[in-house]
């Protein structure tokens, strides 16, 4: 095949190309759409799922009809939809162009692991695991280095995973084994027992709860 029309790759002015190609996608359909780069989101919620089921399969006829209007061809096979409902067992299928998209109970978005009912299970549990890794970190760094060059490290390598906390809002339950991990990490910057209230005053570091809330604020 023939390619008439090319940005070479790497190129400075290449992004900046793509992004006015692709900026009026937005208005090809009555989607919500999310353009993150070349990465693109698009949500709708109905009334009901059978009502949903009919718009969804609409309204992405009009996207496929876009980028093949704009020369553009659609990776199906990385394609996923996620029905969010709190109700089991509902028949419910997407396709475009007559090929079915896949329907997964968690799909990962922009680094947050997204599930069908919102409780950021899955997520918390991947955030957990890696979390655990620094937390074994800390024990063997720290009676080789300072309490300042420690949470120096604390910050970098697990508060900020914390900080992105769109997750915020799980049930407690669902947060507890990351707030007995963050309580873990917070405990190798001393070598006493001082309560664990006492050292997120005294060295200024935001529980998971409060760190949303924050985020929450900011937003606000």
């Amino acid at each position: 095949m023939n390619v008439i029309y090319v940005v070479p790759q790497g190129s400075v002015v290449g992004p900046l190309l793509f992004l006015i190609y692709i900026n009026d996608i937005v208005k090809a359909s009555n989607f919500n759409t999310v353009v993150y780069a070349d990465d693109i989101n698009l949500h709708i919620s109905g009334k009901n799922h059978e009502t949903l089921e009919k718009t969804v399969n609409q309204e992405i006829k009009k996207i496929d009809h876009w980028v093949r209007a704009n020369k553009l061809c659609i990776m199906y096979s990385k394609n996923n939809f996620m029905l969010m409902n709190n109700r089991k067992n509902i028949n419910f299928s997407v396709s475009i162009n007559h090929h079915p998209i896949s329907k997964p109970s968690n799909l990962k978005y922009l680094g947050v692991i997204l599930d069908d009912k919102l409780n950021w299970k899955p997520h918390i549990d991947k955030l957990v695991t890696q979390l655990s890794k620094s937390c074994g970190m800390f024990f063997k760094v720290k009676h080789y280095t300072s309490i300042s060059v420690l949470k120096s490290v604390y910050f970098a390598l697990f508060h900020s995973y914390l900080t992105y906390s769109i997750w915020g809002r799980a049930n407690k339950a669902t947060l507890l084994p990351l707030i007995r991990l963050q309580n873990k990490a917070v405990r190798t910057l001393e070598y006493n027992k001082t309560k664990t209230t006492v050292l997120y005053s005294k060295h200024k570091i935001l529980e998971i709860s409060d760190s949303f809330q924050l985020s929450v604020a900011k937003f606000m």
